[in-house]
């Protein structure tokens, strides 16, 4: 255990979405499905955008790629042109069914629902790739295996900047992280990653703001009021947002 760690783990408990697992008692499964419109609100959102791009300009051709918590296959689907083969693992069937119906006609993707770091994958893994999927309390072990199993390069993919001031507001004060706590915990175990990092600025209709913040202690009235007051809100009911999205790799057999 270190700083790094026990910062990364009272970020899980208290701050990710597994806290509202626990406080609901409902599987990660059910999270999803109540969360419909996630698929439509990433392509609002820009995501992933230019990290896809560099991630497509750094991975051989016909290679195998891993792809941990997949989703709904935001980067599983458009990699699948590049890889000759892609396992979209994650936790949820109801994600990789909406990713494998988004994938008919495509025969290079293998989807398995299990979890990481315990699920089993085989041994011929180019490249592993995690992004905004790293909720796991153990964070040293999840990062080791995804680092053993690559034979030619890690993705990670985490926030670079302090989540959106909504976020405090509607769920009150709690631990944020960003990329640089990963950044010090694979330094203190002997890896040494580059970063890039990249902006993104969007707007949202409100009514998939209020649906993002469904388990939010505020009231819808009181987030509506809140982004109007901080001139977020336009006439057409249309919310701005600024984030930015940090891609931290590291190619080639990768030993400390």
């Amino acid at each position: 255990m270190s700083f790094w760690t026990d910062q990364w783990r009272e970020f899980i408990e208290k701050t990710s979405y597994m806290r509202h697992l626990r406080e609901r008692g409902i599987s990660n499964d059910q999270f999803w499905r109540e969360y419909e419109i996630y698929d439509e609100i990433l392509g609002l959102m820009g995501y992933p955008g230019r990290i896809l791009d560099r991630i497509s300009s750094l991975i051989h051709p016909g290679s195998t790629v891993l792809d941990i918590g997949a989703g709904t296959g935001a980067f599983s689907i458009p990699l699948s042109r590049i890889a000759g083969r892609i396992i979209a693992l994650d936790p949820s069937e109801h994600q990789l069914q909406i990713l494998m119906r988004k994938a008919r006609g495509i025969d290079n993707i293998k989807a398995i629902c299990d979890r990481w770091p315990d699920a089993e994958i085989g041994d011929d893994i180019d490249y592993t790739l995690a992004a905004y999927s790293l909720f796991h309390e153990d964070i040293e072990a999840f990062l080791r295996r995804m680092i053993d199993v690559s034979h030619s390069g890690v993705f990670i993919v985490f926030r670079a900047e302090p989540p959106d001031p909504l976020t405090d507001f509607a769920y009150g004060p709690k631990p944020h992280l960003d990329y640089r706590c990963l950044q010090s915990i694979l330094r203190e175990m002997g890896y040494d990653f580059e970063v890039d990092v990249f902006p993104r600025d969007y707007r949202l209709p409100i009514r998939y703001v209020l649906k993002q913040y469904r388990y939010s202690e505020r009231s819808p009235e009181e987030i509506i009021d809140y982004l109007r007051n901080t001139d977020r809100l336009d006439e057409d009911m249309m919310v701005s947002f600024h984030s930015s999205d940090a891609l931290l790799h590291t190619l080639g057999d990768v030993e400390s």
